[in-house]
């Protein structure tokens, strides 16, 4: 699928890793759709109770990948396509604020977000010790989320935007993700990218982390298609809304 990635073996649920992150000293993974207990358009390894699906279901999910990623900590937050970067620097968190962003600089503990075609992102940054989870779709790419990011690492924990790793995982790619003339229009004049009605997501993001100092040897794209890979992925777009949820996430070791 891609050389970013590389699927988690041993059996359980559909997981993806990044063993780039590895050798940094973190572990990010992306979860596929197989091997969870969700029916229908959910099927099978939904892990969002917020699009319809039955919770326990969800939960049971949930309990899959956590048990198959060793997990006993997780921190997710309510995302609203906004711009807002939460952080962590002890365990528990004293509040969980509404956050499309999460920064982590605990070990023990998963910081995790969950999309359908949004674009994914992980930041590590190896001599601070320190990860981001980033949900950057389009609404938080025009708002400059990923940048944004990268500030809130170097403002909080002192990362140095050089030394910051990025791994792009699967979202909706430019060649699936076609909106309308004026939503293109606004996209192109926020973010760039060629002129007609396709989105190129992750470019854009990528344009974002090589503005804010992140090397481009840095950054590693997936380039899957979550519209394309229909086994594997969840798509709102080429499912019409009628679909689950997958997570991305990242721990430090």
């Amino acid at each position: 699928m891609s050389n970013v990635l590389q699927r988690k073996g041993g059996g359980g649920p559909e997981i993806y890793l990044a063993p780039v992150l590895t050798g940094l000293g973190f572990e990010g993974f992306f979860t596929g759709r197989e091997g969870g207990v969700s029916q229908g358009c959910y099927s099978s390894l939904n892990v969002s109770a917020d699009v319809g699906d039955e919770p326990l279901k969800v939960g049971e999910n949930v309990e899959r990948i956590r048990r198959a990623m060793g997990i006993k900590e997780m921190w997710r937050a309510r995302q609203v396509h906004g711009d807002h970067v939460a952080g962590i620097s002890n365990w528990p968190p004293s509040r969980k604020d509404d956050s499309d962003s999460l920064v982590l600089a605990v070990a023990g503990v998963t910081a995790a977000v969950s999309v359908a075609d949004c674009l994914p992102l992980i930041l590590v940054d190896p001599a601070k010790k320190v990860a981001a989870a980033v949900h950057a779709g389009r609404k938080g790419t025009e708002l400059h989320i990923t940048r944004k990011t990268l500030y809130r690492m170097s403002s909080w924990f002192d990362c140095k935007p050089e030394e910051v790793v990025a791994v792009l995982g699967p979202c909706i790619r430019s060649c699936c993700y076609q909106v309308d003339e004026k939503t293109a229009a606004s996209f192109h004049a926020c973010c760039g990218g060629a002129p007609g009605r396709m989105l190129d997501i992750a470019k854009a993001n990528q344009e974002q982390l090589i503005a804010g100092g992140v090397k481009p040897g840095n950054i590693h794209d997936s380039r899957v298609c979550t519209s394309c890979e229909k086994r594997s992925f969840f798509s709102h777009r080429r499912d019409h809304g009628a679909t689950g949820r997958f997570f991305c996430g990242v721990s430090i070791l």
